[in-house]
Order: C-alpha cells, then structure tokens, then sequence
C-alpha cells in the first residue's frame, strides 16, 4: 500500500481522488482538481483509474450550483496528476502553486512518475513560496516530504479548523500511530517528519488526501 508506509505493502485498495471546494468569505477557492479524463491519461503508474461522468470536478461542482468560471483561486497542493489534471478548466482563477513544487514537477528525477508534463505546462502559475493567507480564514501551510512544494490548505470554519493534508498524511489510519505513517511515495526523509510535526502543532482535524472516509459528512463547517 503506497499511502501508508509499512502498512500491508502487498495489499492493494481503491482509493478516492479528492477535490475541495472551499467558500470562504470573499472567494471560491478549490483545493485540488482531481485526475482528469481516464481515457486521455497514458504514463507508468497511473492505472488502474476510472471516474464516473458525476465526479469530473466540472460536474461536481454543478451538483453544488458552481460553475467553473467562478471559482476565484485553485490551490494546487501538488503537482502529481492526480491533483492537478483538471487545472485548465477554471479559466478567471488563480492556479497558486509552491515555487519548489513547481521547479521540480517541470524537471522531475526519473524515478518520480506522477509527474506529466502535458497537466503541468500551459498553466498561468500564481508562484509562492512558504505559508500564506488566501482569504480570510483558509490559508495555504507549506508541507513538503511527499514532494518539494506540496502544500496543504489550513480553514478557519465556524465548529473547526481544518488541515486539507493532501498526500502528506493519505489516510486516516495513518494518524492512529505516532508519528503518523508517512506515504510511501517521498523526496525527503527529514523534511518529512519536520512536516508531520509542523501539522500536529497546527491542532487541526486532519482531512487525509485519499481516505473514503473523508465523505461521511457532506460539510465540513
């Protein structure tokens, strides 16, 4: 299993691609895009993927009564496809990436697949580098270990704060051990574990980057 490090290595499970949609005072933010058109992707690593025609982020977003052009900001967590292959599609957003993350998504090391360049090139980058506020209450915290630049999306909400943790913590039982399991897939040992300690002193609740878990509730407020 490549989410949780030494967890049951050999067993293989499916796993939700997870897009955000974050309504924040003054903007409609997404945090992450989801992995595009099955049919369109062809590179080592990314099959077995399959999404039914309602969970393309354009239509889940009209499920919700968004359209695409109305999304302010995307917060691209990370650059591996399966985050970011829906990018293209919101035409007046920012796409706010980490300057790290980009650099090295644009000149990957060979063993690093989830990078394609055909989701990466063509996009009007906002740059950033380190933790920043996007709008009142949601703000990007730098993460990086699983890659570079990743970066999750901390959100001030009425009941709670909330971490959108991306692939630095994948699945909630990766939080049932201290220090959590890290992914299997990663840059940097060290920075890693900075980050993991960096999450726990954010005392938010932790929403994992591929937990199906994640949809018991329909809101997060």
């Amino acid at each position: 299993m490549v989410f949780a490090h030494w967890l049951d290595p050999d067993v293989y499970v499916d796993a939700p691609l997870v897009g955000w949609y974050i309504e924040g005072p003054g903007k409609k933010i997404l945090a992450d895009t989801g992995g595009g058109d099955p049919a369109t992707l062809t590179a080592p690593g990314l099959m077995p993927y399959k999404r039914e025609k309602h969970q393309a982020v354009e239509n889940a977003l009209a499920g919700i009564g968004v359209k695409c052009e109305e999304i302010d900001v995307v917060i691209a967590t990370h650059l591996h496809w399966e985050h970011c292959a829906g990018n293209r599609l919101f035409p007046n957003a920012k796409i706010i990436v980490q300057e790290d993350e980009l650099r090295s998504a644009r000149a990957p090391l060979p063993i690093q697949y989830g990078y394609l360049q055909e989701l990466i090139e063509n996009v009007n980058y906002t740059v950033i580098s380190g933790d920043m506020e996007i709008d009142k209450g949601v703000r990007t915290i730098l993460a990086p270990g699983h890659t570079y630049g990743l970066q999750g999306v901390l959100v001030e909400a009425k009941e709670a704060r909330y971490l959108i943790a991306s692939d630095s913590i994948c699945l909630f039982e990766s939080l049932e051990h201290d220090p959590p399991l890290i992914s299997g897939v990663y840059v940097d040992l060290k920075i890693y574990y900075e980050t993991l300690e960096k999450i726990r002193k954010l005392s938010a609740y932790i929403l994992p980057g591929h937990d199906f878990k994640v949809f018991e509730r329909e809101l997060y407020t």
